[in-house]
């Protein structure tokens, strides 16, 4: 019976593929559930609970960097790739990343719960490049739209269900109790995830991992140099006002934490629906579509926040929040695959999350530099808007080649 039910999961979220493909979904499927746990009871409250605890504006975006961090250093991975596989250096990093959210319960106050989170975060970023050779090798490119697409329903109908109960349990036992509990479930996503079984495709072997190889594949690969810059640009408006948004949604708006889990639950309502449209338009019409409308909708999340002055005022930010996600994260990835050479993804990964990782560093300390220096929070808002916006015609030179075959 349970065999059968998954099967028809299986079927309802990604349709009709081989077998070894559908047992990864399957797994990958389960690890998103208990992730979407971890997600919703402690990272999609994290900045606003720093905010309850006293955490300043430089904190938040101390916090902001921190996600970043990681991918700052992540090309270093191809040091431990060439003795690791990319699954294995990826369980290690995410168990004891997600694990270390364990220790909340022992201490209070922003400073400590910055402490944990930086870990967690370091960790988190760490195997990102291991993470596309692993979805490279899991799953082949015909199906691996609807694959990614589909096992992150799981993670955003678990999301959708339990926002609003984690906003109540915060308000009621507080982060102290709530955030370990979440921790275990973050902890066996990993330990699921890591049942999956990964081949290379006929032709497609990595070539032995290498930071070398790095710099001349942004010399020879024009495509994905302008990838790269649009990547930055869009970041930087993407990034610049992250740190402000709990600000707005605590100092200004006052909202509870039961107010930010319902608008929590709109959002995953579209973010949920976002993943059954983004799976199956990457498979037809390629990445860079998706992530183009995904950029498109990035732009009016801080304009949104300009004019806020009530809970349900910033109701556009998230509808757009929650459609963006899986786009963004979909389209990133499969570009960065389709772009690269045979046998390179690791170092094409390596970079990609660099760029990220830096631009992730400096955005949100700018922003907090510019509002220190007087800077209206509604300039700042239209900036980021403006900047993402401004990416888009650099994401279209970024076209990578015919399906068939690989960037030269």
């Amino acid at each position: 019976m349970r065999q059968r039910a998954a099967w028809w999961i299986e079927r309802a979220l990604v349709g009709r593929v081989p077998s070894a493909v559908g047992f990864n979904v399957r797994v990958e499927l389960w690890a998103s559930v208990a992730y979407g746990v971890f997600h919703a009871a402690c990272l999609g409250f994290m900045p606003v609970v720093l905010r309850r605890e006293g955490a300043s504006a430089e904190a938040l975006a101390l916090y902001v960097a921190f996600t970043y961090i990681g991918l700052v250093i992540a090309p270093l991975s191809m040091v431990a790739l060439r003795h690791i596989s990319p699954m294995g250096l990826s369980v290690w990093c995410w168990g004891l990343g997600r694990g270390a959210l364990l220790l909340a319960f022992a201490f209070g106050g922003a400073p400590w719960l910055l402490v944990l989170t930086a870990i967690m975060w370091i960790l988190e970023s760490i195997p990102s490049p291991a993470y596309s050779r692993i979805m490279e090798q899991g799953y082949p490119r015909e199906y691996r739209g609807r694959a990614m697409a589909g096992i992150r329903v799981g993670m955003a109908l678990t999301v959708l269900v339990l926002t609003p109960l984690a906003g109540w349990a915060l308000d009621a036992i507080g982060h102290r109790w709530l955030f370990p509990v979440a921790a275990v479930f973050g902890v066996g996503s990993v330990l699921i995830f890591g049942r999956m079984r990964l081949v290379d495709s006929p032709g497609e072997p990595q070539a032995r991992p290498s930071m070398a190889a790095m710099l001349p594949i942004l010399r020879r690969n024009r495509p994905f140099r302008w990838f790269l810059i649009a990547l930055t640009l869009y970041g930087l408006g993407g990034v610049l006002p992250v740190a402000l948004y709990p600000i707005v949604q605590v100092t200004r708006l006052g909202l509870s934490y039961t107010e930010i889990g319902a608008l929590g639950l709109v959002q995953s309502l579209f973010w949920l629906a976002g993943f059954f449209l983004w799976g199956r338009a990457l498979d037809r019409h390629g990445p860079l579509p998706v992530l183009i409308v995904s950029v498109a909708l990035a732009a009016c999340v801080p304009f949104t926040y300009i004019w806020a002055n009530s809970a349900w005022a910033l109701l556009p930010a998230f509808i757009a929040q929650g459609l963006l996600q899986g786009g963004f994260e979909l389209g990133v990835t499969n570009t960065t695959i389709a772009l690269a050479e045979r046998g390179r993804v690791l170092e094409y990964a390596a970079l990609q999350t660099f760029t990220i990782g830096v631009r992730g560093l400096l955005a949100p300390l700018i922003g907090t530099l510019l509002l220190q220096a007087g800077t209206d929070t509604a300039w700042l808002f239209g900036g980021a808007a403006i900047a993402m916006v401004a990416s888009i015609p650099m994401f279209l030179a970024a076209r990578p080649p015919a399906p068939d075959g690989h960037a030269a």
